[in-house]
């Protein structure tokens, strides 16, 4: 039991009669209730022993009730013992007792720890942070200390490198401040074996600076721009005390959990406040063991159930859980992610839609992909704000995650040098003959979408990426620049990467299933696409599913008609493609979206969310009743000024078949991931195709990412090389011949 107890500094204590005594601190309340505490409540002065109190209250209650209220609130944490010795205001030994220390022995913590302190960069000085440090009583020194904290201007400064091995081989603590500019960072507490390091944090950091990084690049310099030069002698202040103080805490507590690999931002114009997590990259080479990446990995697949099967796609997890694990990756700072919003308040809760900023290279280094980059976002949509979130958030990851950083797995080799097991890139990018000889006077006209490369070097030594074939259970490859967005350019590129058939998944299953469907998808929809093939309508109300009468009801509102076709093809997976067009002006506005699943309910769902993105698009409306439309690709401007259902029949159903309802489709899917993607390998096989995946999964960042390659089948881009887009039309009975190259629909699908 205490000897002299008193109070604690952080409470202002009040006794109302008869209620008892009140204990009043800034976070909390606490109530002693009864007249035995009222009693005691002015004795507890820190200048009576508790054998004083005692006596002093025998009158009024007996010896054992006192020393069990004394008792009480010591194991209560409300009393202290009060040692004059120590030169130390109420103001200061309330801050310790509001963190739940001692203040004997925060102030022995304070005596027993050294701070060096350091500054990188001509704008910081470090006297105005000893000052703050000292004010603390904080013993700092300019050598070797229990923690080191560095002053920078911009944490990518090239001198912290050395200080991060530095601290690596010690194994001592390290933290970063950047004090000056109007938003001031502090942290991340680095602690070698614990969180990730700076070489991990510069990583993030440079992903998420493509302007500067490409300036860099053209200048060929590595030390960063002296951006952060807003500065008041107040905000300077500011970031140095409340670095100081955060130091105070690590010290007294021996831990700081709100720093520890984590970075904490305040913007000086708006008051607002962030946190960033620091993520420990497994592949680090400072701190990670990237050699245990360095090996060609088959692809295991395991069964797993499916738990979530109302929005999206079929998946083993919720949205919710989806986001709730992975959502740190956010942070325009520390994450892969920028952010995450809503693209626009909505009217209606039927047509969700968010954006995910993401930066990432790109092959070709000039200021237009740099400015598409900067622009670079990704589009989540679901039928509910929630998987819309999700799915946004999951897109910028998977293209993120298919972003070329160095370390990826290759072999260099000339085409023919690698044998068989080397599939040729126009196997599938699929662009024909004639195109490759146009492809000048083409690629002058088209967008990035639309180009054509060079014909493929097969001389050429060149990276070459191992893919897992689940069809034969061995590697094949194909050359690292069409696998992995922004691989080095080269002066004549002859591929490059795009998103078909990447997708990202809870588990390595999931992803793949999603991948497999999107490259069907989009080769159902180049084949009815560039044939101009009319096919039947769905029912929509053959469907258990209120979505689908809402979103017509809704699109009725705005003067929208909407329809879904049926646009299956030899796989006989359900495939459609949702449209919408206006109905009160001569200028349709049309749009559309695609979907896929072996469960048609999920991708007709899919249509229509995806045919949801382009609302944004066509819902501006200028003064005179026209449609304003965004600053965009000409040609999504000249599809939506000019195309009419009229002068393209074949986005209308075909009248003279049957509409499709809902008992048309017999049950493909399972409730097991695992067998739903063997049934994707299957049917790829009875058609003689092989099914491919390239595990492009992070492993700083967990959420399992893939491209699924299907040589042979078609993206539904302009690329009109022999094969399935002439023959699979007239083996389904669509056409009676194949039509010739110059016969193919030449508006190119534009997204």
């Amino acid at each position: 039991m205490l000897n002299k107890p008193k109070f604690k500094h952080c409470f202002h204590v009040e006794t109302v009669d008869p209620e008892g005594v009140f204990l009043l601190s800034e976070n909390q309340y606490s109530l002693l209730k009864g007249r035995l505490y009222q009693q005691l409540a002015p004795l507890i002065d820190g200048l009576r022993t508790v054998d004083e109190i005692v006596e002093l209250m025998q009158e009024q209650a007996s010896a054992a009730e006192v020393y069990y209220a004394l008792m009480l609130m010591e194991q209560k944490d409300y009393l202290v013992e009060n040692d004059d010795s120590l030169s130390i205001t109420t103001g200061v030994a309330a801050f310790y007792e509001n963190l739940n220390i001692d203040t004997r022995d925060a102030i022995r913590r304070l005596q027993n720890t050294q701070v060096a302190v350091s500054a990188v960069g001509s704008a910081v000085a470090l006297e105005p942070f000893i000052s703050a440090l000292e004010s603390l009583n904080i013993q700092v020194q300019q050598a070797e200390g229990d923690i080191e904290v560095i002053l920078t201007d911009d944490y990518l400064q090239n001198d912290l490198e050395a200080f991060n091995q530095k601290a690596l081989q010690s194994q001592r603590p390290w933290m970063l401040v950047k004090p000056v500019g109007t938003l001031i960072w502090i942290g991340p507490l680095f602690q070698p074996g614990k969180t990730g390091c700076w070489e991990c944090l510069a990583q993030r950091l440079q992903a998420n600076r493509p302007v500067e990084t490409f300036i860099q690049k053209r200048k060929d310099i590595s030390t960063p721009f002296p951006i952060a030069i807003s500065i008041l002698p107040s905000t300077l202040q500011t970031g140095v005390n409340l670095a100081a103080t955060e130091i105070a805490k690590w010290i007294i507590q021996g831990e700081n959990k709100k720093l520890e690999g984590r970075l904490v931002t305040l913007d000086t114009l708006s008051l607002e406040t962030q946190n960033h997590i620091l993520t420990q990259r497994p592949q680090c080479p400072c701190c990670g063991n990237p050699l245990q990446y360095t090996q060609a990995k088959s692809v295991v697949l395991e069964s797993r159930r499916k738990t979530f099967t109302a929005d999206g796609g079929h998946r083993c997890v919720s949205p919710e859980e989806t986001l709730k694990k992975y959502e740190h990756h956010i942070s325009p700072i520390t994450g892969v992610v920028r952010r995450l919003k809503q693209a626009s308040p909505m009217e209606n809760n039927l047509t969700p839609l968010y954006l995910a900023g993401h930066n990432f290279a790109n092959m070709f280094d000039d200021l237009y992909f740099l400015r598409q980059n900067v622009r670079g976002r990704s589009a989540g949509k679901g039928k509910t704000d929630i998987q819309a979130k999700a799915s946004g958030f999951c897109e910028a990851i998977e293209r993120y995650s298919g972003i070329f950083h160095g370390d990826e797995l290759r072999q260099k080799g000339r085409y023919h040098a690698m044998g068989d097991a080397a599939i040729h890139p126009n196997a599938c990018m699929n662009f024909s003959e004639e195109q490759y000889q146009t492809r000048h006077e083409w690629n002058a006209k088209s967008t990035f979408f639309q180009k054509v490369p060079e014909p493929f070097d097969e001389e050429r030594e060149i990276d070459w990426t191992p893919i897992w074939s689940l069809t034969y259970k061995e590697f094949k490859y194909l050359p690292t620049a069409y696998c992995y967005y922004g691989y080095p350019k080269q002066p004549k590129p002859d591929c490059w990467a795009n998103s078909n058939g990447a997708a990202a998944g809870n588990i390595k299953e999931e992803a793949i299933l999603q991948g497999f469907m999107e490259v069907v998808e989009r080769d159902s929809a180049a084949l009815w696409w560039y044939n101009c093939i009319k096919r039947p309508v769905v029912d929509l109300e053959s469907f258990d599913e209120p979505y689908f009468q809402a979103i017509r009801d809704y699109y009725q509102t705005l003067h929208r008609e909407l329809w879904v076709l049926d646009i299956t093809s030899d796989f006989n997976i359900p495939v459609f493609v949702a449209f919408s067009r206006r109905t009160d002006k001569e200028v349709e506005d049309i749009t559309f979206g695609f979907g896929a699943h072996f469960e048609p309910r999920i991708g007709i769902l899919r249509a229509l969310t995806e045919m949801n993105q382009m609302l944004p698009a066509v819902s501006s409306v200028a003064p005179d009743g026209t449609t304003q439309y965004p600053d965009n690709d000409q040609s999504i401007v000249d599809w939506l000024k000019t195309v009419t259902v009229a002068n393209q029949p074949y986005l209308v159903p075909d009248s003279r078949m049957a509409p499709k309802v809902s008992s048309d489709y017999p049950q493909l899917w399972s409730e097991d991931m695992l067998d739903d993607v063997m049934s994707c390998v299957r049917i790829a096989n009875q058609q003689g195709l092989e099914v491919l995946v390239l595990d492009q999964t992070r492993p700083d960042i967990g959420l399992n990412v893939v491209k699924v390659f299907v040589p042979g089948l078609r993206h539904f881009w302009k690329r009109f090389a022999p094969g399935r887009l002439y023959d699979i039309p007239v083996q389904l009975g669509w056409l009676s011949e194949p039509l010739k190259e110059n016969q193919l629909n030449p508006i190119p699908i534009f997204f």
